[in-house]
Protein backbone atom coordinates (compact mmCIF):
# COMPACT_ATOMS: atom_id res chain seq x y z
CA UNK A 1 0.00 0.00 0.00
CA UNK A 2 1.29 3.46 -0.86
CA UNK A 3 0.16 6.85 0.44
CA UNK A 4 1.03 10.53 0.38
CA UNK A 5 0.33 13.55 2.54
CA UNK A 6 -0.73 16.24 0.11
CA UNK A 7 0.67 19.75 0.02
CA UNK A 8 -2.89 20.95 0.57
CA UNK A 9 -2.77 19.67 4.16
CA UNK A 10 0.38 21.68 4.83
CA UNK A 11 -1.15 24.78 3.24
CA UNK A 12 -4.37 24.41 5.22
CA UNK A 13 -2.40 23.95 8.44
CA UNK A 14 -0.63 27.25 7.83
CA UNK A 15 -3.94 29.00 7.13
CA UNK A 16 -5.59 27.46 10.19
CA UNK A 17 -2.67 28.57 12.35
CA UNK A 18 -3.36 32.20 11.44
CA UNK A 19 -7.12 31.80 11.89
CA UNK A 20 -6.57 30.27 15.31
CA UNK A 21 -4.84 33.45 16.48
CA UNK A 22 -7.60 35.92 15.70
CA UNK A 23 -8.31 38.37 18.50
CA UNK A 24 -11.72 36.76 19.09
CA UNK A 25 -10.22 33.27 19.52
CA UNK A 26 -8.96 33.97 23.03
CA UNK A 27 -5.53 32.61 22.09
CA UNK A 28 -2.28 34.55 22.19
CA UNK A 29 1.11 34.05 20.59
CA UNK A 30 4.41 35.45 21.80
CA UNK A 31 7.98 35.57 20.60
CA UNK A 32 10.49 35.05 23.38
CA UNK A 33 14.18 35.88 23.79
CA UNK A 34 16.19 33.58 26.02
CA UNK A 35 19.61 32.35 27.11
CA UNK A 36 21.71 35.35 28.14
CA UNK A 37 24.42 32.95 29.32
CA UNK A 38 27.09 31.36 27.12
CA UNK A 39 26.47 28.07 25.30
CA UNK A 40 27.92 25.11 27.16
CA UNK A 41 30.57 24.49 24.50
CA UNK A 42 31.27 28.20 24.00
CA UNK A 43 29.50 30.72 21.78
CA UNK A 44 31.32 29.47 18.71
CA UNK A 45 29.60 26.10 19.15
CA UNK A 46 25.87 26.74 18.73
CA UNK A 47 23.98 23.47 19.34
CA UNK A 48 21.16 22.18 17.16
CA UNK A 49 17.85 22.65 19.00
CA UNK A 50 16.37 19.49 20.51
CA UNK A 51 12.67 18.79 20.81
CA UNK A 52 12.56 17.15 24.21
CA UNK A 53 11.39 17.88 27.73
CA UNK A 54 14.87 18.73 29.00
CA UNK A 55 15.30 21.47 26.38
CA UNK A 56 11.84 22.90 27.04
CA UNK A 57 12.61 23.06 30.78
CA UNK A 58 15.88 24.83 30.05
CA UNK A 59 14.09 27.37 27.85
CA UNK A 60 11.64 28.24 30.61
CA UNK A 61 14.50 28.70 33.08
CA UNK A 62 16.50 30.93 30.74
CA UNK A 63 13.65 32.97 29.24
CA UNK A 64 14.07 36.75 29.49
CA UNK A 65 11.50 38.71 27.44
CA UNK A 66 8.29 38.10 25.53
CA UNK A 67 6.58 40.20 22.84
CA UNK A 68 3.04 39.50 21.71
CA UNK A 69 2.57 38.60 18.05
CA UNK A 70 -0.63 40.14 16.70
CA UNK A 71 -2.48 38.56 13.75
CA UNK A 72 -1.39 41.32 11.35
CA UNK A 73 2.24 40.38 12.00
CA UNK A 74 1.82 36.86 10.54
CA UNK A 75 1.53 36.07 6.85
CA UNK A 76 2.00 33.25 4.37
CA UNK A 77 5.26 33.52 2.46
CA UNK A 78 7.00 31.77 -0.43
CA UNK A 79 10.51 31.73 -1.75
CA UNK A 80 11.41 35.11 -3.25
CA UNK A 81 12.09 34.83 -6.98
CA UNK A 82 13.08 38.09 -8.66
CA UNK A 83 12.67 38.50 -12.40
CA UNK A 84 16.06 38.56 -14.11
CA UNK A 85 16.89 39.08 -17.74
CA UNK A 86 17.88 36.05 -19.80
CA UNK A 87 16.46 33.53 -17.35
CA UNK A 88 14.25 30.54 -18.08
CA UNK A 89 11.19 30.40 -15.84
CA UNK A 90 9.01 27.33 -15.45
CA UNK A 91 5.46 27.56 -16.74
CA UNK A 92 2.32 26.60 -14.87
CA UNK A 93 1.18 23.05 -15.57
CA UNK A 94 -1.75 21.55 -13.68
CA UNK A 95 -0.24 18.05 -14.08
CA UNK A 96 3.25 18.94 -12.77
CA UNK A 97 3.65 17.37 -9.32
CA UNK A 98 6.96 19.22 -8.84
CA UNK A 99 5.59 22.63 -9.79
CA UNK A 100 6.07 24.16 -6.34
CA UNK A 101 9.77 23.33 -6.43
CA UNK A 102 10.22 25.36 -9.63
CA UNK A 103 10.50 29.06 -10.44
CA UNK A 104 7.07 29.47 -12.02
CA UNK A 105 6.33 32.89 -10.52
CA UNK A 106 8.34 36.10 -10.23
CA UNK A 107 8.55 39.40 -8.39
CA UNK A 108 9.20 42.36 -10.68
CA UNK A 109 10.81 45.76 -10.02
CA UNK A 110 7.38 47.28 -9.28
CA UNK A 111 6.85 44.66 -6.57
CA UNK A 112 4.15 42.96 -8.62
CA UNK A 113 3.94 39.17 -8.54
CA UNK A 114 3.20 37.23 -11.74
CA UNK A 115 2.66 33.61 -12.61
CA UNK A 116 4.32 32.27 -15.76
CA UNK A 117 1.63 30.79 -18.03
CA UNK A 118 3.93 30.07 -20.97
CA UNK A 119 7.72 30.16 -21.28
CA UNK A 120 7.74 29.89 -25.08
CA UNK A 121 9.05 26.33 -25.12
CA UNK A 122 11.66 26.83 -22.42
CA UNK A 123 13.08 30.04 -23.88
CA UNK A 124 14.85 32.69 -21.83
CA UNK A 125 12.76 35.58 -20.57
CA UNK A 126 13.89 38.84 -22.16
CA UNK A 127 11.09 41.25 -21.21
CA UNK A 128 10.10 42.06 -17.65
CA UNK A 129 6.33 41.85 -17.11
CA UNK A 130 4.76 45.05 -15.82
CA UNK A 131 1.29 46.43 -15.13
CA UNK A 132 -1.75 44.93 -13.47
CA UNK A 133 -3.91 43.68 -16.29
CA UNK A 134 -6.73 41.30 -15.38
CA UNK A 135 -5.90 39.27 -18.48
CA UNK A 136 -2.95 37.07 -19.29
CA UNK A 137 -0.47 39.20 -21.23
CA UNK A 138 1.83 38.02 -24.01
CA UNK A 139 5.12 39.90 -24.32
CA UNK A 140 7.36 40.29 -27.35
CA UNK A 141 9.57 37.41 -26.18
CA UNK A 142 6.38 35.26 -26.31
CA UNK A 143 6.36 34.71 -22.58
CA UNK A 144 2.81 34.84 -21.18
CA UNK A 145 2.27 36.16 -17.66
CA UNK A 146 -0.66 36.46 -15.26
CA UNK A 147 -0.59 39.30 -12.70
CA UNK A 148 -1.50 38.07 -9.19
CA UNK A 149 -0.91 40.86 -6.66
CA UNK A 150 1.24 43.80 -5.59
CA UNK A 151 3.30 43.99 -2.40
CA UNK A 152 2.59 47.35 -0.81
CA UNK A 153 5.21 49.46 0.95
CA UNK A 154 3.89 48.44 4.36
CA UNK A 155 4.03 44.74 3.54
CA UNK A 156 7.49 45.12 2.03
CA UNK A 157 8.79 46.66 5.24
CA UNK A 158 7.25 43.92 7.39
CA UNK A 159 7.54 40.78 5.31
CA UNK A 160 9.80 41.11 2.26
CA UNK A 161 13.34 39.80 2.81
CA UNK A 162 16.17 38.68 0.57
CA UNK A 163 14.88 35.10 0.68
CA UNK A 164 11.12 35.36 1.27
CA UNK A 165 8.16 37.33 -0.01
CA UNK A 166 4.60 37.63 1.32
CA UNK A 167 1.65 35.98 -0.41
CA UNK A 168 -1.30 38.35 -0.73
CA UNK A 169 -4.67 38.45 -2.42
CA UNK A 170 -5.79 41.12 -4.88
CA UNK A 171 -9.58 41.21 -4.57
CA UNK A 172 -10.02 42.54 -8.11
CA UNK A 173 -7.91 39.70 -9.53
CA UNK A 174 -9.70 37.14 -7.37
CA UNK A 175 -13.24 38.18 -8.32
CA UNK A 176 -12.33 38.13 -12.01
CA UNK A 177 -10.49 34.79 -11.92
CA UNK A 178 -11.68 32.33 -14.56
CA UNK A 179 -12.00 28.92 -12.97
CA UNK A 180 -11.22 25.75 -14.87
CA UNK A 181 -10.40 27.57 -18.12
CA UNK A 182 -8.14 26.58 -21.01
CA UNK A 183 -5.83 29.58 -21.09
CA UNK A 184 -2.77 27.78 -22.37
CA UNK A 185 -2.09 24.98 -24.84
CA UNK A 186 1.48 23.77 -24.90
CA UNK A 187 2.99 22.90 -28.27
CA UNK A 188 5.15 19.83 -27.89
CA UNK A 189 5.55 19.41 -31.65
CA UNK A 190 4.32 21.92 -34.23
CA UNK A 191 3.94 19.23 -36.91
CA UNK A 192 4.07 19.63 -40.70
CA UNK A 193 1.82 20.44 -43.64
CA UNK A 194 -1.26 21.65 -41.75
CA UNK A 195 -3.75 23.58 -43.86
CA UNK A 196 -5.33 26.92 -42.97
CA UNK A 197 -8.64 25.14 -42.37
CA UNK A 198 -7.21 23.20 -39.40
CA UNK A 199 -9.12 23.40 -36.11
CA UNK A 200 -8.56 22.62 -32.44
CA UNK A 201 -10.83 20.17 -30.58
CA UNK A 202 -11.02 20.39 -26.80
CA UNK A 203 -12.37 17.35 -24.95
CA UNK A 204 -13.00 17.36 -21.22
CA UNK A 205 -15.54 17.89 -18.47
CA UNK A 206 -15.89 21.66 -18.96
CA UNK A 207 -17.59 23.67 -21.66
CA UNK A 208 -17.36 26.37 -24.28
CA UNK A 209 -13.61 26.42 -24.96
CA UNK A 210 -13.04 27.78 -28.48
CA UNK A 211 -9.43 27.95 -29.61
CA UNK A 212 -8.01 28.24 -33.11
CA UNK A 213 -4.53 27.41 -34.34
CA UNK A 214 -1.95 29.83 -35.73
CA UNK A 215 0.09 28.33 -38.54
CA UNK A 216 3.16 29.34 -40.52
CA UNK A 217 4.07 27.30 -43.61
CA UNK A 218 1.96 24.44 -42.28
CA UNK A 219 3.62 24.44 -38.83
CA UNK A 220 1.64 25.17 -35.67
CA UNK A 221 3.25 27.96 -33.63
CA UNK A 222 0.52 29.52 -31.47
CA UNK A 223 -3.22 29.82 -30.76
CA UNK A 224 -6.03 32.36 -30.64
CA UNK A 225 -8.05 31.95 -27.45
CA UNK A 226 -11.48 33.07 -28.66
CA UNK A 227 -13.22 31.52 -25.63
CA UNK A 228 -11.21 29.94 -22.82
CA UNK A 229 -14.23 28.05 -21.49
CA UNK A 230 -15.10 27.23 -17.92
CA UNK A 231 -15.38 24.44 -15.32
CA UNK A 232 -12.74 22.15 -16.83
CA UNK A 233 -10.95 19.85 -14.42
CA UNK A 234 -9.25 17.87 -17.18
CA UNK A 235 -9.00 18.41 -20.88
CA UNK A 236 -7.23 17.16 -23.98
CA UNK A 237 -6.51 19.13 -27.13
CA UNK A 238 -6.17 17.80 -30.68
CA UNK A 239 -5.47 19.61 -33.92
CA UNK A 240 -7.64 18.46 -36.84
CA UNK A 241 -6.89 19.04 -40.51
CA UNK A 242 -9.87 18.40 -42.79
CA UNK A 243 -7.53 17.98 -45.79
CA UNK A 244 -5.73 15.13 -44.09
CA UNK A 245 -2.32 16.53 -44.98
CA UNK A 246 -1.25 17.72 -41.52
CA UNK A 247 0.81 15.35 -39.40
CA UNK A 248 3.00 14.95 -36.31
CA UNK A 249 1.58 17.83 -34.23
CA UNK A 250 1.42 17.14 -30.52
CA UNK A 251 -0.30 19.59 -28.17
CA UNK A 252 -1.29 19.57 -24.51
CA UNK A 253 -4.16 21.49 -22.91
CA UNK A 254 -3.25 23.15 -19.59
CA UNK A 255 -6.20 23.52 -17.23
CA UNK A 256 -6.31 26.62 -15.03
CA UNK A 257 -6.83 26.19 -11.26
CA UNK A 258 -10.33 25.12 -10.24
CA UNK A 259 -11.12 28.69 -9.11
CA UNK A 260 -8.85 30.42 -11.61
CA UNK A 261 -5.43 32.07 -11.62
CA UNK A 262 -5.21 34.60 -8.79
CA UNK A 263 -8.28 33.46 -6.87
CA UNK A 264 -6.22 32.12 -3.95
CA UNK A 265 -2.46 32.78 -4.32
CA UNK A 266 -1.65 30.94 -1.07
CA UNK A 267 -2.87 27.70 -2.63
CA UNK A 268 -1.68 28.49 -6.15
CA UNK A 269 1.89 29.29 -5.06
CA UNK A 270 1.99 26.37 -2.63
CA UNK A 271 2.67 28.45 0.48
CA UNK A 272 3.01 26.29 3.56
CA UNK A 273 5.42 28.73 5.21
CA UNK A 274 4.49 31.48 7.66
CA UNK A 275 6.57 34.55 8.41
CA UNK A 276 6.25 36.20 11.79
CA UNK A 277 7.51 39.76 12.03
CA UNK A 278 8.21 41.10 15.51
CA UNK A 279 9.58 44.53 16.40
CA UNK A 280 11.05 45.00 19.85
CA UNK A 281 12.10 48.36 21.31
CA UNK A 282 14.48 48.99 24.16
CA UNK A 283 11.94 50.91 26.27
CA UNK A 284 8.97 48.58 25.86
CA UNK A 285 7.16 47.44 28.97
CA UNK A 286 9.30 49.47 31.36
CA UNK A 287 12.32 47.23 30.98
CA UNK A 288 10.74 44.03 29.70
CA UNK A 289 13.35 44.15 26.90
CA UNK A 290 16.49 45.26 28.73
CA UNK A 291 19.42 46.75 26.88
CA UNK A 292 23.01 45.57 27.02
CA UNK A 293 22.12 41.91 27.35
CA UNK A 294 22.83 39.13 24.87
CA UNK A 295 20.34 36.50 23.80
CA UNK A 296 21.20 33.25 22.08
CA UNK A 297 17.80 31.65 21.69
CA UNK A 298 14.47 32.86 20.42
CA UNK A 299 11.22 31.12 19.75
CA UNK A 300 7.45 31.11 19.66
CA UNK A 301 5.14 30.24 22.52
CA UNK A 302 1.35 29.94 22.48
CA UNK A 303 -0.88 30.89 25.41
CA UNK A 304 1.60 31.62 28.18
CA UNK A 305 -0.12 32.23 31.51
CA UNK A 306 0.24 35.51 33.39
CA UNK A 307 0.77 35.75 37.13
CA UNK A 308 -3.01 35.45 37.65
CA UNK A 309 -3.04 32.12 35.76
CA UNK A 310 -4.91 33.66 32.82
CA UNK A 311 -3.83 33.46 29.18
CA UNK A 312 -1.50 36.43 28.81
CA UNK A 313 -2.50 39.27 26.49
CA UNK A 314 -0.13 42.11 27.40
CA UNK A 315 2.03 43.42 24.56
CA UNK A 316 5.25 42.70 26.47
CA UNK A 317 6.16 40.50 29.42
CA UNK A 318 9.23 39.74 31.47
CA UNK A 319 10.04 36.16 32.41
CA UNK A 320 12.76 37.17 34.85
CA UNK A 321 12.65 36.69 38.58
CA UNK A 322 14.49 39.14 40.79
CA UNK A 323 15.14 40.75 44.12
CA UNK A 324 14.67 44.29 45.40
CA UNK A 325 17.74 45.69 47.14
CA UNK A 326 18.67 48.27 49.76
CA UNK A 327 21.97 49.40 51.24
CA UNK A 328 23.80 48.60 48.01
CA UNK A 329 27.58 48.89 48.16
CA UNK A 330 29.47 48.66 44.86
CA UNK A 331 28.14 47.90 41.40
CA UNK A 332 26.56 44.57 40.56
CA UNK A 333 27.47 43.51 37.03
CA UNK A 334 25.51 41.86 34.26
CA UNK A 335 26.46 38.25 33.54
CA UNK A 336 27.89 37.67 37.00
CA UNK A 337 26.65 35.25 39.63
CA UNK A 338 25.16 36.44 42.89
CA UNK A 339 24.69 34.44 46.09
CA UNK A 340 22.58 34.88 49.18
CA UNK A 341 24.79 34.50 52.24
CA UNK A 342 22.00 32.94 54.31
CA UNK A 343 19.88 31.04 51.77
CA UNK A 344 22.87 30.13 49.57
CA UNK A 345 20.57 30.92 46.65
CA UNK A 346 22.54 31.33 43.45
CA UNK A 347 21.52 33.31 40.34
CA UNK A 348 22.88 34.67 37.05
CA UNK A 349 22.40 38.43 36.64
CA UNK A 350 20.66 39.60 33.46
CA UNK A 351 19.99 43.23 34.32
CA UNK A 352 20.42 45.61 37.26
CA UNK A 353 18.97 48.96 38.22
CA UNK A 354 20.38 50.62 41.31
CA UNK A 355 20.10 54.30 42.29
CA UNK A 356 21.19 55.88 45.57
CA UNK A 357 21.78 52.54 47.23
CA UNK A 358 18.40 51.04 46.28
CA UNK A 359 17.17 49.12 43.24
CA UNK A 360 16.73 45.64 41.90
CA UNK A 361 18.45 42.76 40.14
CA UNK A 362 16.70 40.50 37.62
CA UNK A 363 18.18 37.10 36.99
CA UNK A 364 17.80 33.57 35.64
CA UNK A 365 18.44 30.26 37.33
CA UNK A 366 18.75 26.77 35.93
CA UNK A 367 20.09 23.53 37.33
CA UNK A 368 23.13 23.39 35.05
CA UNK A 369 23.92 27.08 35.46
CA UNK A 370 23.31 27.86 39.11
CA UNK A 371 23.18 24.43 40.77
CA UNK A 372 20.15 25.26 42.93
CA UNK A 373 16.75 26.92 42.95
CA UNK A 374 16.91 28.15 46.56
CA UNK A 375 14.86 31.28 47.17
CA UNK A 376 16.53 34.46 48.34
CA UNK A 377 15.36 35.52 51.79
CA UNK A 378 14.36 39.11 52.58
CA UNK A 379 16.85 40.59 55.03
CA UNK A 380 19.82 38.50 53.92
CA UNK A 381 22.96 39.89 52.35
CA UNK A 382 23.54 39.17 48.68
CA UNK A 383 27.05 39.14 47.21
CA UNK A 384 28.23 39.71 43.62
CA UNK A 385 30.70 36.90 43.00
CA UNK A 386 32.71 38.83 40.37
CA UNK A 387 32.07 42.47 41.28
CA UNK A 388 32.26 42.06 45.07
CA UNK A 389 29.18 44.29 45.42
CA UNK A 390 26.89 43.70 48.38
CA UNK A 391 23.32 44.59 49.30
CA UNK A 392 20.48 43.59 51.56
CA UNK A 393 17.47 41.83 50.02
CA UNK A 394 14.38 43.90 50.82
CA UNK A 395 11.83 41.84 48.90
CA UNK A 396 11.33 39.36 46.07
CA UNK A 397 10.47 40.36 42.48
CA UNK A 398 8.29 37.92 40.55
CA UNK A 399 8.06 37.26 36.78
CA UNK A 400 4.99 38.32 34.81
CA UNK A 401 4.42 34.79 33.51
CA UNK A 402 4.08 31.44 35.19
CA UNK A 403 6.86 28.99 34.34
CA UNK A 404 6.01 25.95 32.22
CA UNK A 405 2.55 27.29 31.32
CA UNK A 406 2.27 27.56 27.55
CA UNK A 407 3.07 25.59 24.41
CA UNK A 408 6.48 26.18 22.82
CA UNK A 409 6.08 25.87 19.03
CA UNK A 410 9.40 27.05 17.65
CA UNK A 411 13.02 27.15 18.86
CA UNK A 412 15.98 28.79 17.15
CA UNK A 413 19.51 28.71 18.57
CA UNK A 414 21.86 31.50 17.50
CA UNK A 415 25.21 33.12 17.97
CA UNK A 416 24.86 35.80 20.67
CA UNK A 417 23.02 38.98 19.70
CA UNK A 418 23.73 41.84 22.08
CA UNK A 419 21.05 44.48 22.48
CA UNK A 420 22.32 48.01 23.04
CA UNK A 421 20.71 50.31 25.55
CA UNK A 422 18.63 52.05 22.85
CA UNK A 423 18.22 49.22 20.34
CA UNK A 424 15.16 48.38 18.26
CA UNK A 425 15.05 44.91 16.67
CA UNK A 426 13.00 43.90 13.63
CA UNK A 427 12.96 40.10 13.66
CA UNK A 428 11.65 37.73 10.99
CA UNK A 429 10.88 34.11 11.80
CA UNK A 430 9.80 31.64 9.11
CA UNK A 431 7.96 28.48 10.13
CA UNK A 432 7.38 25.57 7.74
CA UNK A 433 4.26 23.44 8.03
Amino acid sequence: MSNIVTKQLKINNSKNFIDNLSISSGNSLYMFLAKPNTWQGGDSDVPIPKDNQETITEIWDEMVSLKRILPDSIINVVRRIDWNYDTVYAEFDNADENLFDKSFYILNSEFNVYKCISNNNDSKSKIEPTGRSRDIVTLSDNYRWKYLYNISTGNRLKFLTNNWMPVLKDDDVSVNAKGGAIEQIKIINGGLDYSTTSTISISGDGENAEITPKLSLGVLYDFSYTNIGTNYRYATAIINDSTGSGKYANIKAIVSPIDGHGYDPVIELGSHFLMINVKTEYNEGFGDFPGKFSFRRLGIIKNPKDSYNNIANALTLTALSGIYLRSVVGNFAQNEFIEGTTSLANAYVVTTNVTSGNGYIKFIRSFDLTSNYNKFVPGEIVLGKASGATAIVSNLLYPEILPNKGEIYYIENKNPITRSADQTDNLHLVIEF
